[in-house]
């Protein structure tokens, strides 16, 4: 062969190291696997039987093992183009690990798409659910059904740098695209020490909150609230996944409980960077903070307007009314997805409220999904220059963050970002309303819309049968794996999955 002809040949040389990612993977699937241990210790509390998760247990260790081995024990070598490979597939294989316990329990998830769907809502700290008879489910797998949420709530892969310390070079990539939000901030010098203080500081808020809760329930200020729905509502609170093993949600405990639920996940959808500079003595790091102060006002400003449509339409006292409104505000608004009572009854300005919520999401650097604060305030300042500059052009107008001026790349990826985001929604909207026209199932517009926007940007409840009470289980099956696909696209924050579908991305 010529080396004329040999050219094309070379430039179509695959440039994904797909030892070294396949090994990275296989030694993440190896290790969580191990995590299955935990709703076993469950099971054997409450006498229930072990086999749906030693099954996968076993298998998952099995499979890591072989994958690690046949790829050439290579997991230290990736660099930054395999760290896409790595995010996006672990997250696949996390869900597909994490739905063997629902198929071989046998309930009311057992078929595959169903599992996956629910797994895959976990893992992304969705929390939208095809569980339609939670009550009939052992406290195992409703253990492990909220360990998945508090496990992908800071991260997997996060958690791996911290534990195995085996990224390598491309380990600031896999923290960049793990971390939710535009801008993944090293808290120490190293990488690991980064991801374990992330942790840390995860760990020990869920400590805080399942204590608090507990505490509250020995004194009976808040029904049914026992050591188990203390530790299960803590793992969904700060990771703002929002599964509960109570057929309705929080609304089966008090006032007192809702509201320490509420302080926790305001906490949790504000960048973890801030409350790791509390703990180290800075307590003005948070009220500093120009997007958690954004934040806190679009919060407030929500709370304050549907407390008012709530106080104009249904009979609720003053304090009923703003309460409820502040809490569905917060829940919806750090996308965790809780309902002290079912809010799609509620009048169509306070839905369009919460619906608006959705979309923008929590802080950067937190467990919260959508497009995140930081991202519309930004593009937000950027559409003010753009109009002022137009009145002035010759005006040199930097965008300021925290008294720093933004960079133009920082600009303009949050503005591609936002476009994106909605691109992807509006498709995934068609998409599922498409398929319920194929199959005759009644789905409204706006319930497709919403459909579409809570399981995208990790919020979790819809509308309509898909209600904060009920579940997405009546949807058509094609139209529950597009929501399985916003849900992954939306947790890995989309470029990552664009990316790969690039031809540039796999071959020279």
């Amino acid at each position: 062969m010529t080396a004329a002809a040999a050219a094309p040949l070379r430039r179509r040389r695959l440039r994904v190291d797909l030892g070294a990612t396949g090994s990275l993977i296989g030694l993440i699937v190896k290790w969580l696997s191990v995590t299955l241990i935990a709703p076993i210790i469950v099971a054997l509390l409450y006498g229930e039987s072990i086999v749906p998760f030693v099954v996968p247990l076993i298998g998952g260790i099995v499979v890591g093992i072989v994958l690690e081995r046949a790829c050439g024990r290579r997991a230290d070598d990736i660099d930054v183009r395999e760290a896409f490979v790595v995010v996006a597939v672990t997250w696949l294989a996390a869900a597909l690990l994490g739905s063997i316990p629902y198929i071989v329990e046998g309930g009311d998830i057992a078929s595959p798409i169903d599992a996956y769907f629910e797994t895959m809502s976990g893992f992304t700290t969705t929390g939208a659910s095809v569980m339609a008879d939670i009550a009939s489910h052992p406290q195992s797998i409703l253990f492990w059904r909220s360990l998945t949420q508090w496990l992908g709530g800071m991260g997997i892969i996060v958690l791996a740098i911290a534990v195995l310390n085996q990224a390598g070079p491309g380990g600031k990539a896999l923290l960049q695209q793990e971390a939710p939000g535009p801008d993944a901030e090293k808290l120490t010098p190293r990488l690991r020490d980064t991801a374990l203080r992330l942790w840390i500081i995860y760990f020990g808020l869920s400590i805080a909150l399942a204590a608090s809760l507990f505490v509250v329930g020995l004194f009976d200020m808040a029904q049914g609230m026992d050591l188990f729905n203390a530790i299960t509502h803590s793992f969904t609170a700060m990771s703002t996944g929002g599964f509960s093993p109570e057929p309705r949600s929080v609304e089966a405990f008090g006032w007192i409980s809702q509201a320490l639920l509420a302080v926790f996940m305001v906490i949790a959808g504000a960048n973890f960077a801030l409350w790791y500079r509390t703990a180290r003595g800075d307590l003005r790091a948070a009220p500093r903070d120009g997007e958690f102060r954004v934040y806190i006002a679009i919060i407030a400003v929500l709370s304050l307007l549907i407390g008012v449509a709530l106080l104009a339409t249904t009979d609720a006292g003053l304090i009923s009314a703003f309460g409820q409104s502040a809490f569905q505000v917060i829940t919806i608004m750090t996308t965790t997805g809780y309902a002290s009572q079912d809010f799609a009854i509620w009048t169509s300005f306070a839905l369009l409220a919460l619906f608006a919520a959705m979309f923008i999401g929590g802080c950067a650097g937190s467990t919260s999904g959508a497009i995140k604060v930081i991202r519309v305030r930004l593009a937000v300042g950027s559409a003010r220059r753009d109009i002022q500059t137009a009145v002035h052009p010759e005006a040199v107008l930097p965008i300021r963050t925290n008294g720093r001026p933004v960079r133009e790349a920082a600009l303009q990826g949050a503005t591609a970002f936002i476009g994106l985001y909605l691109l992807t929604f509006a498709v995934g909207a068609a998409v599922i309303l498409f398929v319920a026209m194929l199959h005759g199932f009644e789905l409204g517009a706006f319930d497709a819309m919403v459909a579409a926007a809570t399981t995208i940007g990790n919020v979790g409840p819809g509308v309509g049968t898909a209600g904060p009470m009920g579940s997405f289980a009546s949807y058509p099956a094609e139209a529950k794996v597009t929501m399985i696909a916003l849900m992954w696209i939306g947790r890995l924050e989309l470029i990552p999955v664009f990316v790969l579908l690039t031809r540039a991305y796999w071959l020279r």
